[in-house]
């Protein structure tokens, strides 16, 4: 991560990375998808809330469970979890010892579907599991979200979107903001290509526009923690799982539950 990128994370709450991704891995993770695409579930409830802004004909889909998966499908998605294009920035924003909090997760959206309002910022965290601030010359980050594009974003699609900056944000983004139905030219949708990646603090305000492309989006979610700290019980909500045994050593140490990582 160098000084340029460090400069417009800490500014913006988010990056772009572009080709972290080749274009054999995404075929990987799609096939993977598309072996158990009887998973993938529409979700029985709206995430666009009151909004017209963000209506849409369908609700988005999701899909979970990739690392215990049988092999091989399960390989490329352990491999995301320290993969070399993107170890660096979370090392870099999280520190040695990353964990992973929870995920990964999928979310799919077909042409007309809804968008789901905007949420979180600055002032509305209420603890150091999803704090953001700068000290000592260094960035400090709670729950990070690592979103892997498998297909392509393109201007107008809709999708992920953010309100710049507002990971410092003192006050509270307005309602009629979130619904996506004033102050529009605050929300910027985030474009990319199957194989870039986002980065962003979960601080950022962040929610999805509807999706008005002929293709599905899919678009895959890992979010990380500090070694230390935990947002969500993640792997360990009732036991050590045993797929867990079956990583290479690398990828069992982001599994492991919080405590302190010592040199």
């Amino acid at each position: 991560m160098n000084e340029d990128e460090k400069y417009l994370f800490d500014l913006n709450g988010y990056l772009v990375l572009r080709e972290v991704l080749a274009t054999e891995e995404v075929k990987q993770l799609n096939d993977g998808i598309d072996q158990h695409i009887s998973q993938l579930n529409e979700m029985d409830r709206s995430l666009s809330g009151s909004s017209k802004a963000l209506a849409g004909t369908s609700h988005r889909k999701n899909m979970g469970g990739m690392l215990s998966w049988e092999q091989p499908w399960c390989e490329p998605y352990r491999n995301l979890l320290v993969h070399p294009a993107i170890k660096p920035y979370l090392e870099e924003i999280l520190g040695e010892g990353y964990r992973l909090d929870h995920g990964p997760g999928l979310i799919a959206m077909d042409s007309g579907c809804e968008g789901g309002t905007l949420h979180g910022g600055g002032v509305e965290r209420v603890n150091l599991s999803e704090a953001y601030f700068f000290k000592h010359g260094r960035i400090y980050t709670g729950l990070t979200v690592v979103e892997f594009l498998l297909a392509d974003e393109g201007p107008g699609d809709g999708g992920v979107s953010v309100i710049p900056g507002s990971h410092k944000a003192n006050l509270p983004c307005p309602k009629r903001m979130k619904h996506w139905e004033k102050y529009q030219e605050h929300v910027l949708e985030l474009n990319g290509q199957a194989g870039d990646a986002v980065i962003f603090t979960e601080t950022l305000t962040h929610g999805t526009l509807p999706w008005t492309a002929d293709h599905q989006r899919r678009a895959l979610l890992y979010k990380f923690s500090p070694g230390y700290s935990a947002y969500s019980p993640g792997a360990h909500t009732i036991a050590y799982p045993e797929y867990i045994e079956s990583m290479t050593d690398e990828q069992r140490e982001v599994m492991e539950a919080p405590h302190i990582r010592r040199p």
